[in-house]
């Protein structure tokens, strides 16, 4: 008789990706794939209708507009959204809530010098303006669109944060003297306005990148453009 030997192991096989190890197809995986795809497309969307309220306005803009450019039926669009408020509030605030993070981010980790703190508050915000130009002139031009009261008050409060991170550094720097007294709020507003207007004009591919145009216009509020002669 022949001695009995154990039959050779077959090499398991991990299940693919959506499939259950018995073979039957894994939901949790299948719902997950399809959540990410629409988070992804949600994004797209986002994308979109920011350009199309940068160029055309909050009233301007239609869901017919955004649904189209995105290639969706209007009833494709009203999976991902309601209306087009909330695709506005999130075009805005979400973008507003990134913005003074980053900005907040950057000007704290300048220290405690308080004209350092305003170059960091100009360069990241510049930067997010060379990064973002359709969601910042989508931001800027219908900041008042919003028909819901209480969106219009979030966005404001928002709005005002973001301002107060400047208005900070520049009253520090007057109160420790190395800035001129003058109205703080004035002078944050013009740095504010400058900033603004920057993703109207200024060109990518220019001889100045946002950031050195916000070098530029910081150079003029703190020094001038006078030559003090003797």
């Amino acid at each position: 008789m022949h001695p009995y030997r154990e039959p050779p192991l077959r090499p398991c096989r991990a299940p693919a990706d959506g499939v259950a190890s018995g073979g039957e197809p894994d939901e949790d995986a299948a719902a997950r794939g399809a959540r990410k795809k629409a988070s992804i497309r949600r994004e797209e969307i986002i994308a979109i209708a920011a350009d199309i309220f940068a160029t055309k306005g909050y009233d301007g803009a239609s869901l017919r507009d955004i649904a189209e450019r995105a290639g969706l039926t209007k009833a494709a669009l009203y999976y991902h959204f309601p209306d087009k408020e909330q695709i506005f509030e999130i075009v805005v605030m979400s973008r507003m809530e990134s913005l003074i993070a980053d900005v907040g981010e950057h000007v704290a980790a300048a220290g405690d010098d308080p004209v350092r703190r305003i170059e960091a508050f100009v360069e990241a915000s510049a930067t997010r303006i060379d990064q973002d130009r359709t969601g910042w002139i989508s931001s800027s031009n219908t900041f008042w669109s919003f028909e819901n009261a209480q969106n219009r008050v979030r966005i404001v409060a928002q709005r005002d944060a973001y301002e107060k991170i400047l208005r900070d550094a520049i009253k520090d720097g007057m109160a420790k003297g190395v800035l001129r007294k003058r109205d703080a709020g004035l002078v944050s507003r013009l740095i504010l306005a400058g900033l603004s207007g920057l993703p109207r004009w200024h060109k990518a591919d220019g001889p100045l990148s946002a950031q050195e145009v916000g070098r530029q216009y910081l150079d003029f509020v703190l020094n001038g453009l006078k030559v003090e002669r003797d």
